[in-house]
């Protein structure tokens, strides 16, 4: 282990050497030289996820489909742009060039307020003696936060018109968790930063937080009819579990995606009546059809289109494809 642990410091100094430190040195950057740095680990880490995803995800996508191959496969091709362009950093980068000056005043603020994240530590002493429990215990915080901002997206219109980009995708693979607007990104990625700032959890754990709960996540869009076991079902979020959330609204299922909203630890959705555990097979999308003409759009189509969603939801007289379904008014 040490081994590749060395392996890999040796790799993110040689790139970030070569390629990073001599631009950052002659466009006089240097004060992005340590988060420079950290995207150079950042982008490592994406290439791994990646990885992962196309060889050990797909496998099991190719040998147990639940929806079998169709014409729609083409669908799926912009969410492996998206994919690539968010593993690879290069939408984090741009969400992190916005972002860090907010966070370092922030944090300069707190420190000038007197202002020490809580660390739990300190609370529970013997969490310090192990580091397993205390990465733990700071992953379910992190979940939790992650929760109650997945339902914000379903509960506040504004914030729908920019998710429901999400959920338009109606062949959902292995490749959809990365399926997300910009300014969706943005908004989930500062929230989550500042709450990891207020309740102390260090960078590198907050790293290591964010991969694995994206790895969690990209598994549970698998299209494969799988779950983690009865009782597994129920502490890890599997892709028979959230593959509900993204059903396809009918008459008589009409707040069907406002379930299964835990990210990685259903333990939430069990607690606050939001959990089903029915089984069913359903088909994945919307039923709003300006959204579901997502489908078939590339990337920049896409981000443009759901801007134009934002705009129209922000502007008095709202209107009915912007909103949430689990908003709209009955239908007479």
């Amino acid at each position: 282990m040490r081994e590749l642990t060395e392996l890999w410091v040796d790799a993110q100094a040689w790139l970030f050497d070569t390629f990073v430190s001599p631009v950052l040195f002659h466009f006089g950057l240097m004060a992005w030289y340590e988060p420079g740095y950290n995207a150079v680990e950042f982008i490592m880490l994406g290439v791994v996820q990646i990885a992962i995803i196309a060889v050990g995800m797909r496998f099991f996508e190719r040998r147990w489909p639940l929806e079998k191959s169709s014409a729609d496969d083409r669908l799926i091709r912009v969410d492996q742009v998206y994919t690539v362009l968010n593993k690879l950093g290069i939408v984090p980068l741009a969400i992190f060039i916005v972002t860090y000056p907010l966070v370092q005043h922030i944090e300069l603020s707190m420190r000038t307020w007197g202002f020490a994240p809580p660390r739990l530590e300190r609370i529970l002493p013997w969490l310090g003696d192990n580091a397993l429990a205390s990465f733990l215990v700071y992953f379910i915080l992190y979940d939790f936060a992650a929760y109650w901002l997945h339902r914000a997206q379903h509960g506040f219109a504004w914030w729908w018109s920019l998710h429901s980009l999400h959920h338009s995708q109606r062949r959902m693979t292995v490749w959809t968790d990365d399926r997300n607007h910009v300014v969706d990104d943005l908004l989930i990625n500062l929230a989550l930063v500042l709450f990891s700032q207020v309740v102390g959890v260090q960078p590198g754990e907050y790293v290591l937080i964010l991969m694995i709960g994206r790895l969690v996540e990209s598994w549970s869009h698998a299209n494969v009819d799988m779950s983690f076991g009865r009782l597994g079902e129920r502490l890890l979020v599997g892709p028979r579990f959230h593959r509900l959330h993204h059903a396809l609204s009918t008459p008589e299922e009409r707040h069907i995606q406002d379930h299964n909203f835990a990210p990685v630890f259903p333990i939430w959705d069990i607690l606050f009546g939001t959990a089903i555990y029915d089984g069913k097979h359903r088909p994945t999308g919307v039923d709003d059809p300006v959204v579901d003409a997502d489908n078939g759009r590339g990337w920049i189509t896409q981000q443009v289109t759901v801007l134009g969603r934002l705009v129209r939801a922000l502007v008095p007289g709202l209107r009915r494809s912007s909103m949430s379904p689990g908003l709209r008014p009955p239908a007479e």
